[in-house]
């Protein structure tokens, strides 16, 4: 379900409250995020930031139309549980920003499918978590997202275009972003035309190229779950417009 317009309502003020927010992570989405900027002059007039733990000084979260959110919410931490019960009483509409957030990214993984240490176990991605599932609407991928991918999903989101946004979505609701979606929706479907776009955009090199079949290859033991390939991919949100990478 698509957000309305009336997600962009609060009072009398016109511009667009959205709050940039971190959970467990390496802190690359939110600098993909600040890498923006410089493009995002042109929509300062009608967008306002109002919390971001690197760019403002709030020590309390207020209301705020779009909550952008990334890194994974351990359960065992008690600032992870309030935050995540915040973004759910504050936020209109909630964005997963990156592997980690929207598909537990290398969270969910280790070095040679080793498996994981008890301490990691409590660590799940915020589409899985209970309390945010009404709120989140899109999925980001990338491991980070690219800053351009950023600025047009925003650009997107205020313009309502759900043509562009409809993939993201698709995105909020994936439990296994990966190589193995590709190979089984794409590859498997004979809908692969081996253009390579999937390889390109895999920061994990979990992916090559066959150059003999004209077909990608897949090593599951590299891949982290960051869902830039399937993003990335022509054939896989089909017919669904793609979005500009």
């Amino acid at each position: 379900m698509f957000f309305s317009k009336e997600d962009f309502i609060f009072e009398d003020d016109l511009k667009v409250k959205v709050g940039f927010f971190h959970f467990s992570s390496c802190s690359g989405c939110q600098v993909s995020f600040l890498d923006m900027f410089e493009d995002a002059v042109e929509i300062l007039d009608t967008v306002e930031l109002v919390y971001s733990n690197m760019l403002t000084k709030r020590e309390t979260i207020p209301r705020m139309h779009v909550a952008f959110a990334e890194g994974t919410l351990c359960i065992e931490d008690k600032r992870h549980l309030s935050l995540a019960r915040e973004l759910a009483e504050k936020a209109n509409i909630i964005v997963t920003v990156g592997a980690c957030a929207s598909f537990g990214g290398i969270r969910r993984l280790s070095v040679g499918s080793q498996p994981p240490q008890p301490s990691h176990q409590s660590f799940i991605p915020l589409t899985e978590v209970e309390i945010l599932k009404g709120k989140i609407k899109y999925a980001i991928p990338g491991c980070p997202p690219n800053p351009s991918l950023l600025y047009n999903f925003m650009l997107a989101l205020l313009e309502v275009n759900e043509d562009f946004l409809q993939p993201f979505e698709f995105m909020a609701s994936s439990k296994d972003a990966s190589g193995y979606d590709v190979v089984k929706e794409v590859i498997n479907k004979g809908l692969c035309v081996g253009c390579g776009t999937c390889v390109t955009a895999c920061p994990a090199r979990a992916l090559g190229f066959n150059y003999t079949y004209g077909k990608p290859t897949f090593n599951p033991l590299f891949c982290v779950h960051c869902g830039s390939c399937l993003a990335a991919c022509p054939q896989s949100f089909k017919p669904y417009p793609q979005p500009v990478y």
